[in-house]
């Protein structure tokens, strides 16, 4: 037994000091402007997570589309319709005050995703049954508490995924932050730009192989970052980016990284991420001015998360969608409590214009 320790301390260390190294390696990769162009692509096999109003995003779209999905990680976000149109619910309800989420609320919500699905603007919610889920909440998050990320495992489990298919990682004593092995702030940093804490922790990759199973080993990135154009997407033509972000709250470029694999040929999957609010590549995360001094986010989520290394090893290309400032999205998040009107429950389902977009990217890589 000490000896089996012992090799799993050895190997456990060897992937850590590989995982830091390749930090390095992650900047050696560029965006080159192009086109999602189609690939062999078992479309069953798609999943989806986010981080934070990401975690809330990679939610909705898993019930809206669960029909072609695998799976779902959340971090740092709570259950399906939490927010109910409201911008107040979701700063209180969702982040704040999880006490306020009581039974009658989680009952509401899923009789509210089971009405949905009756009118056909989600998928059938009987899907979930067979499906994963991942979550995640840092044990010192004061962003969104770690009481609304247990509310979405009660939902999930009020929605028939069985107590087998929920992972729920709680023991990290990460920030309102995605947890890497060694990128970002120190692990317990509580809530600070780029949302993304150093914990010797993989959270892709446990959430990857939560979804998927056995995994190969992750690897260097040596494939494409594809740097696409988010107007290609929506069903109208917007004339500049700022109108293209007022309407769908979308940015005017979105990236995709393509394992040389799937380029080649190979049987691969999709995996969507949405960032968290503020992580806009081409925005400083403080709000200051690029003009006086401020930094923009840059690709920190798509280049450092850790998706690509396992994507690469694993047949798996990966859509980094991205939001963008408007009036009605000062934040740059995606929409979570409906900012994009539209009607009611709108934001919940696939006639929402940013669901509808990244759906038709799936579309353009699967042609299907």
């Amino acid at each position: 037994m000490r000896k089996k320790r012992l090799i799993t301390f050895i190997l456990t260390t060897v992937f850590v000091v590989w995982l830091a190294g390749s930090g390095a390696w992650a900047d050696d990769l560029r965006p080159a402007r192009g086109t999602l162009d189609r690939c062999n692509i078992d479309l069953q096999q798609s999943s989806v997570s986010g981080l934070s109003a990401g975690g809330f995003m990679a939610g909705q779209f898993l019930a809206a589309y669960s029909g072609v999905m695998s799976g779902v990680g959340v971090f740092a976000g709570g259950p399906y319709g939490c927010a109910r149109g409201d911008i107040i619910k979701a700063l209180d309800d969702c982040m704040a005050c999880p006490s306020l989420l009581t039974f009658a609320v989680m009952t509401d919500l899923v009789q509210k995703a089971r009405a949905l699905a009756r009118e056909g603007r989600i998928d059938p919610l009987e899907n979930l049954h067979s499906k994963k889920v991942y979550l995640f909440s840092g044990l010192a998050d004061k962003t969104v508490s770690p009481g609304v990320v247990d509310r979405a495992y009660d939902w999930y489990l009020k929605a028939g995924v069985p107590r087998a298919g929920i992972h729920y990682k709680k023991s990290v004593p990460a920030g309102h932050a995605m947890p890497t092995v060694a990128y970002g702030n120190a692990c317990d940093e509580v809530d600070r730009p780029p949302w993304m804490s150093a914990c010797r922790y993989d959270g892709a990759g446990e959430m990857l192989r939560h979804i998927y199973g056995p995994l190969k080993p992750a690897r260097k990135a040596t494939g494409r970052l594809i740097e696409f154009a988010q107007k290609d997407f929506v069903d109208f033509a917007p004339a500049t980016p700022g109108e293209l972000a007022a309407r769908t709250g979308l940015h005017e470029f979105g990236y995709a990284y393509v394992p040389k694999s799937c380029a080649d040929g190979a049987v691969c999957r999709i995996h969507v991420v949405f960032h968290g609010c503020r992580q806009i590549v081409d925005a400083d995360p403080e709000g200051k001015d690029l003009q006086k001094g401020g930094v923009p986010f840059g690709l920190q989520m798509v280049l450092h998360a850790g998706y690509n290394e396992w994507a690469d090893a694993n047949n798996l290309i990966v859509v980094y969608p991205q939001a963008q400032k408007s009036a009605a999205n000062p934040n740059g998040c995606f929409d979570w409590w409906g900012y994009l009107g539209g009607g009611p429950d709108a934001y919940l389902t696939k006639d929402a214009p940013q669901m509808k977009a990244v759906r038709a990217m799936m579309k353009a890589v699967s042609g299907k």
